[in-house]
């Protein structure tokens, strides 16, 4: 953190002052460093060491796996984290006695030191905060918890430093647990071994990590030889010797009706499907049926090359106690298995063949197995991996899954931008739509609408899979929708997709935001929106960009009303009119505001007043108040301009940082405003020079942007964001940097010979 821009290779050192060409630049490296991601399915074991939050540590409760156990009994839990890059993090753990990262030996407590006492249902109250350093690539763990009075478990945080209580999985850093037996490898989770006694200390955690395939770990104190055998957990289920999957135990005795799907390569000659079964089936290869039996019995298919989908499809349906399948594609040429799942990462081998998925049907004591077989469920007409399917039974879904006993599927996403919920994200994505079309990059402007479109597509997913698993394995932040952060940017992207795609899945998406912004988002008495202890400058941009583009999308009037209000009820409380510029925060128990003009939270504000006066009609009654709100602003803003051209973390004080995203903020709203004849062309010097500050003290020649505060809280007190750290290329500036870059190019190509006149204030040619 607080990275700085090396003197000599800046932009403009660089000589490169172009916008067209700072934008290529910068989102060239935005890409580089936030690459497409695309969505995996994985297996996924329910097991005892999980997640009870989308952001809370992991925890794992050693005493209900083993109730029996002996006070003073030990148990080790191990798992691989993926780092993209080297990235400093904050590993709090609670509840370890020893821990291991990387060969290194990290944490470990005194034996004759006993935990606190933990409360009816709370965790061990022990937690140590540790800062590390992981590595690029894998990264291997290890921890052991012993029982004592205080209880038997352990929970594990691992955070971006600066929000160590928040496990880290989009905004700047992205990681997850999997389980390190190499049969496992990918799926999430913590593999885990005990009980073991107290007692001789023979037995070496090495030995132990033998059995895990991780490497070089250091010798430490053991546990009992009896620890030899012991097995790592969880176990993954051998295949049954017969080949046959036992479809009641997948799915229930009540169950009778269920798909198997696999894949082939639809150009390869010489592939025969092989079958057994008990009950009915339908086969379909390549989208189309070939075969149907409402008898159990063995057959063999052959499969024709350069069948367009290259998928077979099983429908099995009950018609006995019996009810069971088994199905290989071969290839005759070699005698190998040939199927292939390219959707699916796993290291399964033979129990990953096929996925399958169900039941489907009312789950009736007696289901005639003819209309079954007869029923076309959805999965028949398409073969999707971005939503679970209806059952045909009200109010149940189902999902893929593999044919192991306890073994789903789930899709993931890796990575912490690309298709990602996060408002900072959000806010990145808007500003490379904006500069990539400015500069007609086609490449560009289509990642920031798959991105976008990603928040539509597997929305409902996530809703259904977080119900499911209680915490969602993507899109944690679309769960529960009681705020305006996750609700204002990402509606605004998802509205701006909309408009270019008309994608379908998006406006049901946008309804829910658009209804959670308008009835479940707190308020004061007045109507303006807070966050109950306190209301933030932050919010204005977060609510009233989306609501005018929905007043613009439905074509309803009480969208517009609504940002009237909402800008009526900020100003008054946020306002300071002695400097012309807007507090942070106001604290509604006391009633005032903290008296801080932070520089992003005012470049927040800022920046919705262009917004909205972007969609107002031009005819609304309350348009001339919204342009004396950013007219004054703007006033103020210029005032406190730093030399450098720069604006301050904390406006009026000129021994803080001076900051990149409100510097662009600035510069973006600005030049938006003078070019479209709402701001004084007097302000194209202040401008000017923030753009110049810009190239020269934010943003290197590779594309980095230097400068920009971290994601803040808030506080009476100036010197609480001036502690905040900088870091660079954060999601809070990249975005904004590429929408300065964007409107200075447009302000540049505003030029009309002579005098440009609008409203009697002259507008010199830029």
């Amino acid at each position: 953190m607080n990275e700085k821009l090396e003197k000599g290779k800046s932009l403009s050192e660089a000589g490169v002052t172009d916008p067209a060409q700072v934008i290529r630049i910068v989102a060239g490296r935005m890409l580089d460093t936030r690459p497409r991601e695309p969505v995996r399915l994985r297996p996924y074991l329910q097991q005892p060491i999980r997640q009870k939050s989308s952001f809370g540590p992991y925890e794992g409760d050693f005493a209900a796996c083993w109730p029996d156990a002996k006070q003073g009994s030990a148990a080790y839990a191990a798992a691989r984290f993926y780092a993209s890059r080297d990235q400093d993090v904050m590993l709090t753990a609670g509840g370890v006695r020893k821990l291991w990262l990387n060969h290194e030996l990290l944490l470990s407590c005194p034996e004759e030191i006993e935990r606190p006492v933990a409360r009816e249902g709370a965790g061990p109250d022990d937690s140590i905060r540790i800062p590390v350093r992981m590595r690029k690539g894998w990264n291997e763990l290890l921890l052991t918890s012993v029982q004592d009075l205080a209880g038997w478990g352990f929970k594990l945080t691992i955070a971006f430093p600066r929000y160590p209580g928040m496990w880290a999985k989009d905004y700047l850093f992205a990681t997850r647990p999997t389980f390190p037996q190499k049969e496992l490898q990918g799926e999430e989770g913590f593999a885990y071994i005990g009980p073991f006694d107290p007692g001789a200390q023979s037995l070496s955690e090495a030995s132990l990590l033998d059995r895990l395939e991780f490497a070089n770990l250091p010798e430490a104190d053991g546990v009992d030889e009896s620890a030899c055998e012991a097995v790592w957990q969880p176990v993954v289920s051998a295949q049954p010797p017969s080949g046959l999957t036992d479809l009641c135990e997948l799915y229930g005795e009540a169950a009778a009706c269920a798909y198997a799907l696999t894949c082939y390569d639809a150009g390869k000659a010489g592939l025969l499907l092989s079958l057994r079964w008990t009950g009915a089936v339908v086969v379909w290869i390549g989208g189309r049926e070939v075969y149907r039996s409402i008898d159990g019995g063995v057959q063999a298919i052959p499969i024709p090359p350069g069948t367009a989908e290259g998928q077979v499809l099983v429908k099995c349906v009950r018609t006995a106690a019996d009810w069971s399948l088994g199905a290989e594609v071969i290839d005759t040429c070699t005698g190998r298995r040939a199927e292939i799942l390219p959707m699916l990462d796993t290291g399964r081998g033979d129990g990953a063949h096929w996925l399958h998925i169900g039941p489907f049907g009312d789950r009736e004591p007696d289901p005639d197995p003819l209309l079954l077989l007869d029923q076309c469920f959805a999965v028949e007409k398409e073969i999707r991996f971005d939503r679970p399917y209806p059952s045909g039974e009200p109010g149940r879904s189902v999902y893929w899954r593999l044919s192991a006993p306890g073994t789903l599927v789930r899709p993931y996403r890796d990575g912490f931008f690309f298709g990602q919920w996060f408002y900072a994200i959000q806010v990145g994505l808007y500003g490379l739509l904006k500069a990539a079309e400015t500069i007609g990059e086609a490449e560009l402007r289509q990642y920031a609408l798959d991105s976008t479109s990603a928040l539509g597509q597997y929305h409902d997913y996530a809703l259904w899979d977080a119900k499911e698993y209680g915490v969602p394995s993507l899109l944690p932040r679309a769960e529960r929708l009681e705020e305006l952060d996750p609700c204002g940017a990402a509606g605004v992207m998802l509205l701006e997709c909309y408009e270019r795609t008309r994608d379908p899945v998006l406006p049901p998406v946008i309804g829910r935001l658009a209804d959670t912004v308008m009835k479940v988002v707190p308020r004061m008495e007045d109507g303006t929106f807070y966050r109950i202890e306190t209301l933030w400058a932050d919010d204005f941009f977060m609510s009233c960009p989306f609501l005018i583009r929905m007043g613009r999308f439905t074509g309803e009037e009480r969208y517009y009303t609504e940002v009237i209000r909402q800008a009526g009820g900020f100003h008054s409380r946020l306002w300071m009119p002695d400097k012309r510029l807007y507090a942070h925060i106001y604290f509604p128990s006391q009633g005032v505001n903290s008296g801080v003009p932070w520089g992003r939270g005012n470049g927040w504000v800022m920046l919705a007043l262009t917004e909205i006066l972007l969609y107002l009609p031009e005819e609304h009654p309350e348009r001339e108040l919204m342009l004396a709100m950013l007219r004054n602003l703007a006033a103020g803003i210029a005032a406190y301009q730093a030399d450098s051209g720069l604006w301050h973390q904390v406006l009026d004080e000129r021994d803080s940082y001076e900051e990149t995203s409100c510097t662009a903020m600035f510069v973006a709203a600005i030049a938006r405003g003078i070019r479209l004849g709402w701001l004084d062309a007097a302000l194209l010097a202040s401008v000017r020079r923030g753009w110049e500050g810009l190239l020269s003290a934010c943003l290197d020649s590779e594309g980095n942007v230097y400068g920009v505060c971290l994601g803040s809280g808030c506080s009476m007190e100036a010197a609480y964001y001036e502690d905040i750290p900088t870091y660079i290329n954060d999601d809070h500036g990249t975005g904004i940097v590429l929408l300065a870059a964007s409107e200075m190019l447009q302000l540049a190509e505003w030029s009309i010979p002579g005098v440009h006149e609008h409203g009697g204030v002259n507008h010199e040619t830029v």
